[in-house]
């Protein structure tokens, strides 16, 4: 019975001594910094991105803001640039009209745009909010968005 329990110990502190060696082994060999210089490159590509065109809106919008009240007095410069602030705010929030409050945030939508009138370039004929499991074409007309669930 001890030749037994020897072999039985020899067998589990051998098992032991290999498992610990193929960790150090496969730490070793794992290319950390690389991964890291990857990520970091990956995330700044994907945040720059994402961040470009809200930056382009906004320097746009402080822009136009500057330009409008560039030819008054020094003094009323700032009431302009409020003015105008809360005229392109109200702009912003109106280019929903009809559909104020019935937006999901975060969530897609194919979103049909038809010429507006006099000053205004575009407005929103329509709007579908999509949903999974359903295949989205462009219908035979040419004029619509037609839908069918996925089986």
């Amino acid at each position: 019975m001890g030749v037994r329990i020897g072999a039985v110990a020899a067998v589990v502190v051998s098992t032991a001594l290999v498992a610990g060696a193929g960790v150090v082994v496969g730490r070793d060999s794992v290319d950390t910094q690389g991964a890291r210089e990857r990520g970091y490159r990956s995330g700044r590509y994907d945040g720059y991105f994402d961040a470009l065109p809200v930056g382009e809106a906004q320097g746009r919008r402080e822009g136009r803001a500057l330009q409008e009240g560039i030819s008054l007095p020094a003094a009323d410069r700032q009431v302009a640039k409020h003015a105008f602030d809360a005229g392109y705010a109200a702009g912003a929030n109106d280019a929903f009209a009809g559909y104020d409050g019935g937006w999901a945030l975060e969530a897609p939508y194919v979103v049909t745009l038809a010429r507006a009138h006099g000053d205004i370039t575009y407005r929103i004929a329509s709007r579908v909010p999509l949903e999974a499991g359903v295949a989205y074409y462009l219908c035979a007309s040419g004029h619509g968005l037609c839908q069918q669930r996925r089986r």
